[in-house]
């Protein structure tokens, strides 16, 4: 449905308000994004992606319309929202007492400093030893240029061509007598 068809939608029933909280009540955030933050609407109310590069000359940082694309737009408020990993039990992997879980990427990794004590919880309640297959980057750093390999690390934005490539690669984890272990199933 366009934007033209939308205004035509208008029945008079007045239940415009009723409309939105049964959206509030039946949609989570990640499907009301989706279902609602179409090219129409960006570009209706003038949303857009802002990026950031380092003007050289100047010596200042530049702000700049990265993209007005409605699927730019939906990545970037994806991005921030909070979203909890889906880790489901594969049965399959199962060997004797071992629990082995299985991280469902969606390219949000897991948080690292967390693995280790969560594991070791879940050793703790399950009584044996537990592994976990997740997905890790590997960040290699842009060929245009040592500065931007630099910045990148130091946490600064960098221009899109100085963006590092990364790859992903499938780990195990195992968590064993309270000892974490990684081993690399694909590189």
């Amino acid at each position: 449905m366009d934007i033209n068809d939308r205004k035509k939608y208008d029945q008079q029933t007045n239940k415009g308000k009723e409309k939105i909280f049964d959206v509030r009540k039946n949609l989570c955030d990640f499907m009301f994004i989706h279902s609602f933050v179409d090219q129409d609407f960006v570009t209706k109310y003038k949303l857009f992606v802002a990026g950031k590069r380092m003007n050289y000359q100047k010596s200042v940082w530049e702000y700049y319309v990265k993209s007005r694309d409605a699927h730019s737009y939906r990545n970037m408020i994806l991005d921030t929202l909070y979203h909890p990993p889906c880790i489901t039990v594969d049965t399959k992997k199962n060997k004797g007492n071992t629990l082995y879980l299985n991280h469902h990427f969606e390219e949000k990794p897991l948080v690292k400093e967390f693995i280790s004590n969560t594991m070791m919880g879940i050793e703790y309640l399950w009584g044996g030893p537990v592994q976990l297959e997740t997905s890790e980057a590997i960040v290699m750093p842009s060929k245009k240029s040592a500065a931007s390999f630099h910045q990148y690390y130091l946490g600064q934005p960098l221009d899109e061509a100085d963006q590092p490539e990364i790859h992903w690669q499938r780990v195990v984890y195992t968590m064993f007598n309270q000892k974490l272990t990684k081993k690399i199933l694909n590189a």
